[in-house]
Parts: C-alpha cells; structure tokens; sequence
C-alpha cells in the first residue's frame, strides 16, 4: 500500500513538473511577435516584412493602431531625401519603388499608411504606388509630387482635411501658384505637354499659433502638414501625431536634421516652430478608418 502510494505521488509530481516547463503556444506566439518586433523596419528583408505585416494584421485591427506600430519600428531609420522614384524603368527618377531601408518626411508616411491598410507585402506594395501615383499609374508625370495641390486631392479614397475641424474659426486661407512644368523641369524633364499649366489654389490652414490650443481635439493618428511662407508650394514638411497611453502627443517624422525617424513631443515642436519663419502653420489630415 505504501509503495503502491510512493507511485502515486511520483506520477503526479511528473505530471506537474511536464505541465509547468512545457512551453504554451501562446506565449511561443507572443515571443516570436516580441523578438521580430525588436528588429527595426528598416533593418528587415522582404520576407521578414511580409510576415511581421500577417502578424499585425492578426494582432492589431484599426488603421490608427497599425500607424503607430508601424511608425514605431521605423524609428531610427535613415533619412534620405527624395529616396524613391520609378525604378529602373523610370525615365526621370530611376530610384526604387519601395524602399523600408530609407526614408524622408514624404516616403515615410506614405511607406507607413501603405503598411497600415495592406495585409501582406504585395497588398503594401500595391497600395503604395496607389497612393504616391494619381489612379496608381506609375511614371514621373503621374506621381503626386505636391502634397497639398497633387497627393491630397487624389487619395480622397484614403485620406481627409480635417484642419477645419479641428481648429474652426482659427483657421487661416492661404492662396499659392502651383507650378508643376517648372517643378519637372527641376528634373531635367522637359515634356511637360502631361503637366497642367500654373494653377492658382487656395488652402485652410491653421496659425501655428494656435496648434497648442487644439491639441485636445488630436486623437492620435493624423498626419500633420507644415505649411510654409514660400512661394511655389505649400507643404515643407509632414509626419504623424501619435498619442501615447498617458495622452501625451507626440510628433513622428523623418527629420532632415536628425538624418532619421525621430519622436518629438507635439509641445516642443509647436514651441520650436514659433520661432521659424518660413513655416505659417500647420493643415491636419485625417486617415479613413483610424479613428
């Protein structure tokens, strides 16, 4: 009986110490999703790309949470100015399609919108020559190279002004000249017979003096366009504001002067622009489905 007792026990103590060490599926799942994510985007190849989007698109349901995971890991990718083009074939602008390796202001949001609506690397790929070219038509004359006159007004499938909404009455008109044959020929591209003549548009834009008294009307998720004095176009710079679990606001953007993707907080930076002379305000762009 005593023996038959030591048994017992033996097998049970067996059977605890099997159920305690053995390693549970999920969190296997968790682990494998924590360690890809320490890779920077930038530092992933196609592959690795194509399985950390399956991952999140499991794990993550709203544009807004993909933007801020995405723009995330992009932090601390360099930054490259005007680092994607047509590719090989392109006439004018022989740069990659894509590319997660680099970034500047521009790229980096519109890598990262690609990546918060698509559900594998084809769909990002897909969806980001939707977004830099008008009906998704790849070439120089097609590729919305004006943020406010050009990539705004041809991604309303996507995105939306909401810089009304959010600051009302503060808001200011802006009237500019948009010259798009004489911004092609920048590129020693001459035929500009596809290009519209100047076109004179006019914007609402909201002071930057008044981007701190808004800032409770940011849910996080918006892409933020800094409108500038210059003549000949509008957007100088443009990033994502990301909201943090304790509310604060963050400003998520390819910075020329940091060469990278950097945080800055939303208060510093309107702080900072206060004494820029060159930048007028701000236009706010909502993302359809990320709030």
């Amino acid at each position: 009986m005593k023996i038959l007792f030591l048994r017992t026990l033996l097998l049970l103590c067996a059977i605890f110490v099997v159920t305690i060490f053995q390693p549970q599926q999920g969190k296997a799942e968790l682990f494998s999703q924590e360690k890809k994510s320490s890779k920077k985007l930038y530092q992933l190849n196609i592959p690795e790309i194509d399985s950390l989007i399956k991952d999140i698109s499991r794990t993550h349901s709203t544009t807004k949470e993909k933007i801020a995971v995405y723009s995330r890991l992009a932090l601390g990718t360099p930054y490259v100015h005007g680092c994607l083009g047509e590719g090989l074939k392109g006439k004018y602008d022989k740069d990659s399609l894509t590319d997660f390796s680099q970034v500047d202001c521009m790229t980096f949001c519109e890598q990262t919108l690609a990546l918060a609506i698509s559900k594998n690397y084809n769909d990002t790929f897909n969806n980001l020559q939707k977004i830099r070219y008008h009906n998704g038509s790849i070439s120089f004359t097609t590729r919305n190279h004006f943020v406010m006159a050009d990539w705004l007004p041809h991604n309303q499938w996507l995105l939306r002004n909401i810089t009304e909404e959010k600051g009302g009455t503060l808001c200011r008109d802006m009237v500019k000249t948009i010259d798009r044959r004489k911004f092609a020929e920048s590129f020693e591209c001459y035929d500009t017979k596809h290009f519209p003549p100047p076109q004179r548009i006019l914007i609402k834009y909201l002071p930057k003096q008044y981007l701190l008294t808004i800032s409770g009307k940011l849910k996080g998720g918006e892409i933020m366009v800094l409108i500038t004095t210059r003549d000949g176009i509008f957007a100088s710079h443009l990033g994502f504001i990301i909201k943090n679990k304790n509310g604060s606001l963050l400003f998520r953007h390819a910075s020329l002067t940091h060469k990278k993707v950097i945080d800055e907080p939303y208060n510093l930076l309107c702080k900072r622009l206060q004494n820029e002379q060159h930048i007028a305000g701000s236009v706010f762009i909502g993302v359809l489905g990320s709030n």
